[in-house]
């Protein structure tokens, strides 16, 4: 029969070690080592909550730049009364929003700047066609 035997490391995770029982020697099972998840303090999680929330940034990058499972990043938004989807969904369309609001404002400059052209070409028309 198999036991879990807790032994603390120095980087603060908790490792398993699965021990056999005394009767369980000649049936030749190894012993593994297993890592327990990390616990994440509180700030560290609403850290990666803003993130995603107030900065627009996709749940899957935030993730994978702080290193955490995509999974647990969704379980804290979840917590939080946010859904992942609907915060991704709503930074892509403020991100896209955004990127049509700067396009309209170059088009925008574009078309002054050639009204400003056609009306100087206008001009000197008209003053080269007088006789």
């Amino acid at each position: 029969m198999l036991r879990f035997c807790p032994l603390s490391r120095i980087d603060g995770q908790k490792t398993f070690v699965i021990m056999e029982r005394k009767g369980d020697k000649g049936n030749g099972k190894q012993t593994q080592k297993r890592i327990a998840p990390p616990q994440y303090d509180e700030a560290f999680k609403a850290g990666a909550i803003r993130m995603v929330t107030e900065q627009g940034r996709p749940s899957t990058e935030v993730a994978k730049e702080l290193g955490i499972c995509i999974d647990t990043l969704r379980s804290w938004l979840k917590a939080a009364g946010v859904q992942a989807g609907q915060a991704d969904r709503q930074n892509r369309d403020s991100r896209r929003t955004r990127e049509l609001e700067a396009e309209v404002r170059a088009l925008r400059k574009q078309q002054a700047e050639k009204d400003e052209v056609i009306d100087v070409l206008k001009k000197s028309v008209g003053i080269l066609s007088r006789p």
